[in-house]
C-alpha cells in the first residue's frame, strides 16, 4: 500500500514498549505479536492481537492488546476495523485524546462525518483539528455536489492488490502494483511478502492505451525493478530517455539479535534516476540529496525540465512529508532541496506531486479541509509562489484517499484511490473532461475585491479559518505571537465566517460583504475577554455554641 513516504516503504521498526507476558499457556502469541507490531507488521500483528484477545489472560490486558490492534488497523488502512476497536477504547473509558483523534479521522475515512465532527469536538487542542472540523462541515455539501465527470475503474490493470501511481510513458502507461503479474516472477522481492499490509512489494509495470481502457500488463523494465523492496512511483524526463524512480533503500541491514528482539531501524526512501542508451536502462545515478536520516522520493519535473519537485520528510519541513523543489544548474546538476512553502505544505503530510500544463501542481495533502484522509488539491505556480490550493472536490476526491491526479492532456487524465466499490485497495480510475466544461478543472481563485482586516489577540500559534460560505470555500491562516493581524480581499455580496481555535475553545464571528465595495474596507477585532473564576463572597462564620462570648456564671442553688 502506498500513503506516506514514512508509512508506505518502511520496514523498519518503532521504539515502543512491549507487552508485558500474558499468559504461560500462550507464550509464542504475546511475543510473536509484540515481535510483529515492532518491526511494523501490521496485518500479522493484527491476526495475532486478535487470538490473543480471545484468551482468558489475555482479556486481562485487553485494554492494551485493543489499542494495539486499532493502531495495528489504522496504519494499514483497514479504516472499519481500526474504527471498531478506537470506538471500543473510547466505550472501556481507556481512551487517550489521541486515541480519539485517530477514532475520528478513521470515521471521516469512511464518510461518517457528523460522528467525526463530534469527536473532533472533544478532543483538547481544536487548534490542531480545526482544518478537520472544516473538512466536516463542507463534505455534505460537496458530496451533493452533481458529478459531471465520471471515474472509470481501470479493470484492465485493477486486481484485488495495490495498483496506483499512473504516468505516461510514450504511448504507454506505466504505474505501480504489489501484485505478481506473470513475467516477473523471477525479480528480487517479487515472491515476499510485506508484513506492514502482507501483500506484495509494489514493481513497476506497463499496459497499452486501447479503446476499452489500458490493459495488455507486463513488466515495465526487470533492470530497474530487481530491488528486493518496493519499486515506484516513477516520472520521465519529456523525452522519455531519463527515468527518476523511487525506491526502498536495497542497502540497508535491519539485523535481529539472538533474542528475536529487532534492532531499530527504518528503510528511508530514495532517488535513482535511470538513462536509456542503444535500448537499454544504464546503471542508476543515485540522486545527490538521498540519504539515511529522511525518505526523499516522488519525483515530477514541470514542463520545461527545470524544476524538479520531491516528497520528503527532511528537517526543516513543515510536519509530517512537505513538497520540495530542486532548480537545475547551469552544468546541469540539481541544487539542494528547498521547501515549497507554507501555501503549499501543512502540519501533516503532503505529499504525491504531479505536475500540469500552465505551471500547474497537484498534489495529496491530509492537512487541509477535505473529505477525507489524502485529498487532492490543485494550486498554479512554482517554487515557493503559489495561489491559494483549491480541493477539487467530487468525484475526484471522497472519504476515502485519493492521491496521484494526472490531468489531461490528448488523452484521458488518471487518479489513484482506495474508495469503495473498487476492486482491491488502491485501483487506477480514468477520466475525460468534455471540452465544453472546462470550469471542471481546477478550481479558480475566488476573485478578491473587498480589503479586509482582523486584530487577534494571540499568545501562543493560533489557527485563524476564514471561511466563504457563499462559495463554501475556506482559507486556513496559523498566527504566530506578536504579530495578530491577517489582511486579505474578500468578494462582494457574500457571507463569510471567521473562526479563531484557540487552544482551550473557538471564537466565532459572522460577516458579509453585501453593499460593499472596494472603496469599503472591513476591520474587525477579536479579542476574548480572558476568562477570570469568580471569588465567591464572604459568608459570616457560624459561631458554634460556647465561644465568642464570656461563659455564664451558675447561678448558686
Amino acid at each position: 500500500m502506498r500513503k506516506t513516504l514514512i508509512n508506505y516503504f518502511t520496514t523498519g521498526v518503532l521504539i515502543c514498549s512491549t507487552l508485558q507476558a500474558v499468559a504461560q499457556e500462550q507464550p509464542s502469541i504475546s511475543k510473536t505479536a509484540d515481535i510483529r507490531f515492532r518491526r511494523e507488521e501490521y496485518a500479522q500483528a493484527a491476526g495475532l492481537y486478535e487470538r490473543l484477545l480471545r484468551t482468558r489472560e489475555g482479556r486481562k490486558h485487553a485494554a492494551e492488546i485493543k489499542e494495539r490492534l486499532a493502531t495495528s488497523y489504522r496504519l494499514y488502512n483497514q479504516y472499519e476495523k481500526a474504527a471498531y476497536w478506537y470506538a471500543q477504547l473510547i466505550q472501556d473509558n481507556t481512551a487517550t485524546p489521541e486515541d480519539r483523534l485517530h477514532y475520528a479521522d478513521m470515521l471521516k475515512s469512511l464518510g461518517r462525518y457528523e460522528e467525526a465532527r463530534q469527536q473532533y469536538s472533544q478532543f483538547p487542542d481544536q487548534q490542531r483539528v480545526a482544518t478537520r472540523i472544516a473538512g466536516c462541515d463542507s463534505a455534505a455539501k460537496w458530496m451533493g455536489i452533481p458529478a459531471a465527470v465520471h471515474l472509470k475503474n481501470e479493470t484492465g490493470v485493477n486486481t484485488g492488490k495495490n495498483d496506483w501511481g499512473t504516468t505516461w510513458h510514450g504511448n504507454h502507461v506505466v504505474f505501480v502494483s504489489d501484485s505478481v503479474r506473470r513475467d516477473v516472477w523471477y525479480i528480487k522481492g517479487t515472491r515476499r511478502r510485506y508484513g506492514r499490509n502482507n501483500a506484495g512489494y509494489g514493481k513497476l509495470y506497463e499496459a497499452e492505451d486501447g479503446q476499452a481502457g489500458i490493459g495488455y500488463v507486463k513488466d515495465f523494465s526487470s533492470f530497474i525493478n530487481n530491488y528486493p523492496y518496493h519499486v515506484g512511483p516513477v516520472c520521465f524526463t519529456p523525452g522519455g530517455d531519463t527515468a527518476y524512480v523511487t525506491v526502498t533503500d536495497p542497502a540497508r541491514r535491519v539485523p535481529y539479535d539472538k533474542k528475536e528482539r529487532p534492532v531499530y531501524g527504518t528503510r528511508q526512501l530514495k532517488l535513482l534516476v535511470f538513462v536509456r542508451q542503444q535500448d537499454r536502462w544504464q546503471p542508476p545515478v543515485a540522486f545527490p540529496y538521498n540519504s539515511n536520516d529522511y525518505s526523499i522520493g516522488h519525483a515530477a519535473l514541470n514542463e520545461a525540465g527545470n524544476i524538479l519537485y520531491v516528497a520528503s520528510d527532511m528537517p526543516g519541513g513543515s510536519g509530517g512529508t512537505d513538497i520540495w523543489y530542486c532548480e537545475k544548474q547551469s552544468d546541469n546538476t540539481w541544487g539542494k532541496p528547498q521547501n515549497c512553502g507554507a501555501q503549499l505544505n501543512t502540519a501533516d503530510d503532503d505529499a504525491f506531486p504531479v505536475t500540469g500544463a500552465d505551471n500547474r501542481l497537484y498534489y495529496a495533502s491530509k492537512g487541509k479541509a477535505g473529505l477525507g484522509g489524502y485529498d487532492v488539491f490543485a494550486a498554479s505556480g512554482n517554487k515557493t509562489t503559489w495561489t491559494t490550493p483549491v480541493n477539487l472536490l467530487p468525484p475526484f476526491n471522497s472519504s476515502a484517499d485519493d492521491f496521484y491526479y494526472v490531468p489531461q492532456t490528448s488523452r484521458d487524465g488518471f487518479i489513484s484511490s482506495n474508495r469503495t466499490g473498487g476492486k482491491g485497495g488502491d485501483d487506477i480510475y480514468s477520466f475525460n473532461v468534455p471540452p465544453a466544461l472546462p470550469e471542471l478543472k481546477p478550481l479558480p481563485v475566488p476573485l478578491l475585491r473587498i480589503p479586509f482586516t482582523v486584530d487577534i489577540c494571540v499568545r501562543t500559534a493560533t489557527c485563524v479559518y476564514l471561511y466563504n460560505k457563499t462559495r463554501d470555500m475556506g482559507w486556513c491562516y496559523m498566527l504566530m505571537p506578536p504579530s495578530g493581524q491577517i489582511a486579505a480581499k474578500l468578494e462582494p455580496d457574500a457571507e463569510y465566517v471567521i473562526r479563531v481555535h484557540y487552544p482551550d475553545h473557538v471564537e466565532s464571528v459572522e460577516f458579509d460583504t453585501k453593499n460593499m465595495n472596494e472603496t469599503t474596507p472591513i476591520t474587525k477585532s477579536i479579542c476574548p475577554t480572558p476568562v477570570v473564576k469568580e471569588t465567591p463572597p464572604n459568608r459570616p462564620v457560624k459561631q458554634k455554641k460556647g465561644h465568642g462570648h464570656p461563659p455564664k456564671k451558675k447561678r448558686k442553688k
